[in-house]
């Protein structure tokens, strides 16, 4: 019988490009004992931020790489990027429950993010309905914004468990982006699993 102990976790963002700090998540999620499975959801475009660097269906396949590589827990769901149009967590989290709790009942979804993200949390849409739905994974982050804990609390997020990731503090896709963007291709590989290469060199027709 399942129980309340157990969870889904559903970890969105722009993956624009996965890296290897995204893959250590992953791997992490996959040992724990308690999480059923791992959801990667890749957004079509993230409100808060500017247009992606890859193609929605380039970080899609990237991701696709991703999920067999890091555990089979981890699957990938399209569902925002088949919107065609940015979708807030909320519209997704509302697509995927019925589904997600059919399979795997009286379990909890847990949402994966930065620690500095889950500081934005008061921004999102319909952030309160969100809590109530959803509990938190935080991956912690060397830098946290602290002036909206109080706002934070008012909408009463529960955190279900936080990561640290000291050996990848140095990674995020912001760094890749700004090394390929330099054409420091090399520096921007180390930050990769090989398995995505070939997508690497394909988009820059190296």
């Amino acid at each position: 019988m399942q129980d309340s102990q157990h969870f889904i976790a559903i970890y969105g963002g722009s993956f624009d490009p996965p890296h290897l700090a995204h893959l250590e998540i992953l791997k992490i999620l996959n040992n724990d004992p308690l999480c059923r499975q791992i959801i990667l959801l890749p957004n079509y475009h993230n409100p808060f931020k500017h247009k992606p660097f890859f193609t929605p269906n380039e970080r899609l396949k990237m991701c696709e790489v991703f999920a067999q590589i890091s555990g089979e827990k981890t699957i990938v769901n399209d569902y925002e990027i088949r919107q065609n149009r940015p979708v807030h967590t909320i519209e997704s989290i509302h697509a995927l429950q019925e589904e997600v709790l059919s399979f795997y009942p009286q379990t909890k979804l847990c949402f994966v993010l930065g620690s500095d993200s889950f500081t934005t949390l008061p921004l999102w849409k319909e952030a309160y309905a969100l809590c109530k739905l959803v509990e938190f994974i935080l991956i912690q982050r060397k830098q946290n914004h602290i002036n909206s804990i109080e706002s934070i609390q008012n909408i009463q997020p529960y955190v279900r468990k936080s990561i640290s990731l000291s050996r990848f503090q140095s990674i995020s896709s912001s760094k890749v982006r700004e090394f390929l963007d330099n054409g420091e291709v090399e520096k921007a590989l180390k930050m990769l699993p090989t398995e995505i290469f070939p997508f690497i060199h394909a988009h820059f027709k190296l």
